[in-house]
């Protein structure tokens, strides 16, 4: 008699848990699922401002190519600007020191400046292109 009663209060005591364990999934499994979105969306967030910089710069770069530096600044100050901004997102010190050399030969009106222009484009093209390899 005992081993009946025994079996029945195993039966009652899952079935009065299961709702209770089902919900202690699914809180689990909702919030990784929540923070794998968020995760998703910061990945798209910053890859959508790096591609911004990478316009921007060759926006700049287009301007100084055609009207050359221009004595008020302005195109200067906008590759000034971008390169801070981005060199911002690198840990690499030689890459941080290109933008730092790119501010640098903009402002005094170095002919270079295009070389490193195209240096710090790549630069952010291997960051957006090929995550992982920072």
């Amino acid at each position: 008699m005992n081993f009946g009663w025994t079996i029945t209060t195993v039966i009652a005591v899952v079935s009065l848990l299961s709702p209770t364990i089902s919900a202690i999934v699914n809180n689990v499994y909702n919030r990784r699922l929540e923070t794998l979105k968020l995760r998703i969306d910061e990945l798209n967030t910053r890859i959508a401002y790096e591609q911004e910089l990478i316009h921007r710069l060759n926006i700049a770069r287009g301007k100084l190519e055609f009207f050359g530096p221009t004595k008020d600044g302005k195109i200067q100050e906008e590759v000034i600007s971008v390169a801070a901004d981005a060199s911002t997102l690198f840990h690499d010190p030689a890459k941080k020191a290109d933008f730092e050399k790119l501010q640098n030969y903009t402002l005094q009106g170095a002919i270079n400046y295009r070389e490193y222009i195209r240096i710090c484009l790549a630069h952010l093209s291997n960051l957006v292109f090929c995550r992982g390899r920072l």
